[in-house]
């Protein structure tokens, strides 16, 4: 029901999602898993990790990108909350 704005989030992270600080020699990590609280104006509160890699760059890098792509666009007209729980889920590959 809401997968067009689910998909302008996922974009918005993903163009701030920046990795250069990560070794070269990491191929691949386990997932990071973000988690925050998003209000009904777009903006973001609570952001943690919720859970980590056991790379501290990529944890720092995937948490950076959520707080560098806020504020997002206002949730949907018809949302039926003021805010709503997000964990966003990064997966790093090359």
């Amino acid at each position: 029901m809401y997968g067009e704005y689910a998909n302008r989030l996922r974009d918005q992270v993903a163009r701030n999602w920046k990795t250069g600080d990560i070794s070269p020699l990491i191929r691949a990590a386990p997932q990071v898993i973000v988690t925050f609280t998003l209000h009904k104006d777009g903006n973001v509160s609570g952001v943690k990790i919720s859970q980590k890699s056991g790379n501290a760059a990529l944890d720092y890098s995937a948490q950076r990108a959520i707080l560098d792509a806020s504020p997002f666009p206002p949730l949907p007209a018809g949302f039926p909350k003021s805010e709503t729980e997000i964990d966003f889920v990064f997966e790093f590959k090359r």
